[in-house]
């Protein structure tokens, strides 16, 4: 049996009864009483983690009460729908719908992520800010009562009858607030029951209710149905339309492991087949020796760097002194900040390490070898400390090892953690023979050999399985990475060539970085129009790879500048070029999907017409311009503003996702949302993680063969501005 509450708003008398049991039955405190400032008259003004339902007041216009209006109360509280979207958008299954009826929450296995906040779009989840351990918040359907509820054995000292049992079982085996009501405007029962308890009403009416049971077919269904005498807006019920939230992100998980295969298999096939041209890549290969650079550690800026750090390590220590709510201004209608927004577009900017690693090997740009280093090493410390700003932002990082142990159907931040965690241990592998070289550990450089293509295969396989729970699909990932290591292996005598660890790289940053764009397709309701689409998760990976590339020619740039090294333009401009097509890819499809779905118009003249204006020009049309021009590419000056202008225009784009076009309406009844400016704490970790970032690379210049060895003839750089002969 699936149970259902009918609410019928045309009987409440705003009592309040049921807010107060429920308070009792689930043994909640109380909540400091506020003046109103949203324009209705109850208390506290919206619920929260404390407070799991509350009854909303609501003066309708109706010319025959006395006043010219009268009073609708409607109770407020979770929908417990049918399809949840908070169920699918929790990576540890915290959140689940029972059978019964009820979405019911489990603190034993919450990470704290807080995207079931953002995904419910009724506001109907809240988080614990005055707790060092927040848990969420939301009402249960009473499912202690309606699950297992036995009667006691005697009453009164007499034992209880089979029929008095029964009774007991019908009467008390309720939601509290039903068992409260004195008006007859809630009913508990069989979801069918109460759906035709509904009909009844409207039918034996007489124009007294709308014609429209509320929650019927809303997000696909829910457990909570109301009754009403006024259209279901007017007192404050959203308009989610019918169809279920998780349908619009389950399609593109499921494509993952398939996806998975299929690129990995391309990815082989692309180059088995560029094998053929070897000895033409052989003649066009650049001999790139590499080796530390002799540079002074403890400069001013250096220096300056470790007190930002230090800064940085205090903010991140006063997180967890302080709490989420006491070191963030994060809150129920900003439950996503600084930190979240960090991590996307770090993780964006960062897609430079698999873009080269696949350019270089998988595609035999072996004029470009001398860049994969730099790009290896940014991306290891991107993603080494995208995981630390996870730490800082979870509730309750400490339960991480249920994404180990759990099983969601289709959970995009599940799919992101687990992708993520490890593609960082491949980008480990694939950095491990630059300090296998620095200190001549030969043995460890021939086991590494050995171990990193079995590893891909592992690596890969489980993903698969993770993903899919399949054995059919995890067989398959495991057949054709097994066949690809196997038939890549290195010849007796030849140099290996980490191709495996490039195919893994491309093959895991795709699903991340797509499915970075399937965590908002839950959000239709927030995330505005412009920005909003199915196929998010296709232009976050295209996006990607575009600011990817864009920021390896800036930190190529910076190191010529800051080290006084040649600036190696044709490497650059060649990059330059890629970075051109991807650009270019990624804004016919943004651009066109946008007019496709009849958004245009909206998003170039709607309320956030100048954000979607500055990002297609700013971050698309001009740095095209710079780039797409051979002249203007082999130019300094121009590739860097044009490398410059497509990575800011990615970056501003994922800042729009996040935070610039969301229409964040807060917790229910969503009519007092609150603002978000991030605190000293946040700012402090983030920019902190920053510097620890340039410092370590710096670091790592200095003492391991990162960078190209200098040449005597080559002349230093001065800057983007003047370009240099390469030997």
């Amino acid at each position: 049996m699936s149970y259902a509450k009918l609410i019928d708003t045309t009987k409440c008398i705003g009592c309040h009864s049921c807010q107060v049991i429920c308070k009792e039955w689930n043994g909640m405190p109380g909540e400091r009483t506020e003046l109103p400032t949203n324009g209705l008259f109850q208390n506290p003004p919206t619920i929260s983690a404390k407070t799991y339902m509350l009854i909303t007041h609501h003066e309708v216009d109706d010319p025959s009460a006395p006043a010219g209006f009268r009073s609708v109360f409607t109770k407020r509280q979770c929908m417990h729908c049918d399809q949840p979207a908070c169920v699918s958008a929790c990576p540890v299954t915290a959140l689940r719908k029972t059978k019964e009826g009820p979405v019911v929450y489990d603190v034993n296995k919450c990470i704290g992520c807080r995207y079931c906040v953002l995904a419910c779009p009724f506001g109907a989840i809240n988080a614990e800010w005055d707790s060092l351990a927040p848990k969420m918040g939301k009402c249960t359907l009473c499912s202690d009562r309606i699950v297992g509820l036995t009667a006691p054995l005697e009453r009164n000292g007499q034992p209880l009858s089979p029929d008095e049992a029964r009774r007991f079982r019908t009467e008390h085996a309720v939601p509290a607030c039903v068992k409260a009501c004195p008006a007859d405007a809630l009913h508990f029962g069989d979801r069918e029951d109460m759906l035709r308890l509904g009909r009844t009403r409207i039918a034996q009416g007489k124009g007294k209710y709308v014609d429209h049971i509320y929650g019927e077919k809303e997000a696909g269904g829910t457990a909570t149905l109301y009754l009403t005498s006024v259209p279901p807006e007017q007192i404050g019920l959203p308009a989610v339309g019918f169809d279920s939230y998780p349908a619009k992100s389950a399609a593109a998980l499921s494509a993952v492991p398939p996806a998975v295969v299929a690129v990995g298999a391309l990815l082989g096939a692309t180059y088995a087949l560029g094998k053929r041209r070897e000895a033409v890549a052989a003649t066009e290969a650049h001999h790139v020796e590499f080796a530390p650079i002799a540079r002074k550690l403890w400069t001013p800026a250096n220096v300056g760097l470790l007190a930002v750090m230090a800064f940085g390590a205090l903010s991140f220590v006063a997180r967890f002194a302080l709490g989420l709510g006491g070191s963030t201004h994060l809150s129920n209608t900003w439950p996503w900040g600084l930190w979240i927004i960090f991590d996307l577009v770090w993780i964006a900017v960062a897609a430079g390490a698999f873009a080269t690693a696949g350019i270089i090997y998988v595609f035999r740009r072996t004029d470009l070898y001398s860049i994969g280093r730099t790009a290896v090493l940014m991306g290891l410390l991107s993603y080494s400390f995208v995981t630390v700003t996870l730490v800082a932002d979870l509730g309750l990082p400490w339960h991480f090892w249920q994404l180990a142990v759990q099983a969601p159907e289709h959970s995009a931040m599940f799919e992101v953690s687990w992708c993520v965690g490890l593609y960082v241990t491949i980008l480990a592998f694939e950095f491990m023979p630059v300090a296998f070289e620095r200190w001549g550990m030969q043995r460890a450089m021939v086991r590494w050999q050995r171990i990193a293509p079995l590893w891909v295969v592992v690596a890969v396989t489980l993903f698969v399985w993770l993903m899919s729970r399949n054995v059919v699909w995890a067989g398959l990932a495991f057949l054709v990475f097994g066949v690809l290591a196997w038939a890549f292996r290195p010849a007796a005598g030849e140099k290996p060539v980490p191709i495996m660890l490039a195919i893994a790289a491309v093959t895991l940053s795709t699903m991340h970085q797509s499915s970075l764009g399937s965590l908002f397709l839950l959000m239709p309701e927030e995330l505005d129009p412009a920005w909003w689409s199915p196929v998010m998760p296709v232009y976050f990976f295209l996006s990607s790879i575009a600011a990817g590339l864009a920021l390896v020619i800036l930190v190529e740039m910076w190191i010529a500048k800051a080290w006084g090294r040649p600036l190696r333009m044709p490497q650059l401009a060649a990059l330059g070029k890629l970075g051109f097509w991807s650009l270019l890819i990624y804004e016919i499809v943004r651009v066109g999907d946008v007019a496709l779905r009849g958004q245009l118009g909206h998003a170039l003249t709607g309320p956030k017409a100048p954000l979607f204006v500055a990002e297609i020009l700013l971050g698309g049309v001009v740095p095209l311009a710079l780039l797409g021009a051979p002249k203007l590419r082999t130019n300094p000056k121009a590739l860097f503003w044009g490398a410059l202008l497509s990575c800011g225009g990615v970056v501003f784009n994922r800042v729009n996702a996040v935070a610039l076009a969301m229409s964040l309406k807060g917790p229910m009844p969503q009519v007092t949302p609150r603002a978000y400016l991030p605190s000293a704490f946040e700012w402090g970790v983030s920019v902190g993680l920053v510097a620890a970032t340039i410092f370590l690379f710096g670091w790592a210049a200095r003492n391991m063969p990162v960078l190209p060895e200098e040449h005597a003839e080559l002349q230093p750089s001065e800057g983007p501005g003047r370009p240099h002969e390469v030997a």
